[in-house]
């Protein structure tokens, strides 16, 4: 096949514009035309292109028919090369995230013990009931049996409230997957999204682990569990618009000699791994690390008006967007992670707005008010809440989309 370098391609509508025609030129018959616009297309040396461009269509062609040719005789298909996202209800997040979880996936947050990754996959299906409007499926998979009803309808899942499942084997979990695609296709609601949280992967047992007398003889046998249904389930929740959210922990790896952490860990925090093997950071679409920045207490607390969190959250794989960029999050202990705060401080960090005994937006600068009273005003003053809104927006759209990803609109 003939290369084409850059320069050399014109425009269809910069090859006619250069053959100018004047009034003369207009009464010339067709064939002095032609040959004219012939004479343009050789002197940019695009007649070798014409054998290119046809051989491009026939490809084409050859490919469309091929893949049909697949489709019908071996029940294969193209991936659609589109996600369908549902948001955190967390602004930055999803900023990171490409938009938010993605649907048809295994999407995994991992981190410390509180650092807020059960909240965070809570609100996420909390804020899938408000996006699709009640339609829905959501279920919550609690192998540590510590969430409730009442919680999860704290954090935003009232929807309908929804009743975890407890007692819960790795088998059971891909079982509970088996079950739901089969129930989507009889009821014609594959097209319906679906939100299964599974909370934890690390504190999960197989049967055979919990039935084990000595815990030798099963050292090992997750992992090769987890390398045989992983991927076949997660190809289920690409057919059915399942978003497969699981949690995981951080864990301690040695760090000498032979023990050291393989390559594919230096994004994740230093001489830490997480339980599971290397499946299911094969076959995550999106892997999420959270950490504990700092605590907000004391006089911390009494200036925002509750006790909570700043956690830093890093995307260490993302099919989305690019991976490694860190941002803090602002989470209450009883409401969950705030949407409001977390922009608030991000509005702070990028000098958008000024923060002292009496703050204000550098967009509404003859507006004065004290930190605790921020959230008020944000409810009652419509006007800072558009100039809020606006600045969190730009902020977000410069700083983080055009500036990782300049390509995303």
């Amino acid at each position: 096949m003939v290369e084409i370098e850059k320069q050399e391609v014109l425009d269809v509508g910069e090859i006619l514009n250069s053959v100018k025609l004047n009034d003369k030129e207009l009464e010339e018959d067709e064939a002095v035309k032609e040959k004219k616009i012939e004479s343009v297309i050789i002197d940019h040396g695009l007649e070798e292109n014409k054998p290119v461009i046809e051989d491009e269509e026939k490809t084409k062609e050859l490919y469309a028919e091929f893949s049909s040719f697949l489709e019908t005789k071996t029940d294969m298909t193209h991936d659609s090369g589109v996600k369908e996202t549902i948001s955190t209800g967390i602004d930055l997040i999803d900023a990171i995230l490409g938009g938010g979880f993605a649907i048809g996936a295994l999407d995994i947050i991992v981190g410390q013990p509180g650092s807020g990754k059960t909240m965070l996959a809570i609100q996420t299906l909390g804020q899938g009931q408000v996006q699709y409007k009640g339609n829905l499926l959501g279920a919550f998979l609690d192998s540590e049996e510590s969430t409730t009803t009442m919680r999860m309808s704290n954090l935003g899942v009232r929807y309908p409230m929804i009743k975890p499942y407890s007692d819960i084997t790795v088998e059971k979990v891909f079982k509970f997957i088996e079950g739901l695609s089969v129930f989507k296709q009889e009821k014609e609601l594959v097209d319906t999204p679906s939100v299964v949280i599974w909370d934890s992967i690390a504190n999960t047992l197989s049967q055979k682990e919990r039935e084990a007398e000595d815990p030798n003889t099963v050292i090992g046998y997750k992992a090769r569990l987890f390398s045989l249904l992983v991927p076949k389930y997660v190809s289920k929740c690409g057919q059915n618009n399942i978003c497969f959210l699981a949690v995981n922990q951080l864990r301690d790896v040695i760090n000498i000699g032979q023990f050291a952490p393989p390559k594919d860990l230096k994004f994740m925090s230093a001489t830490k791994d997480m339980p599971g093997g290397n499946v299911l950071k094969f076959n995550a679409f999106q892997l999420v690390e959270m950490k504990v920045q700092s605590a907000i207490a004391g006089e911390k607390a009494e200036k925002y008006g509750f006790e909570g969190i700043i956690v830093k959250v890093k995307c260490v794989k993302n099919k989305l967007f690019p991976p490694n960029i860190e941002i803090p999050i602002v989470g209450s202990f009883v409401t969950g992670f705030s949407n409001f705060w977390t922009n608030y401080n991000f509005l702070k960090e990028t000098k958008r707005l000024k923060s002292a005994s009496w703050c204000q937006l550098i967009s509404l600068p003859e507006f004065k008010f004290r930190t605790k009273d921020a959230p008020k005003h944000y409810k009652e003053n419509i006007e800072f809440k558009n100039a809020f809104d606006a600045a969190a927006k730009e902020a977000i759209q410069t700083e983080i989309i055009e500036k990782y990803n300049p390509d995303v609109e």
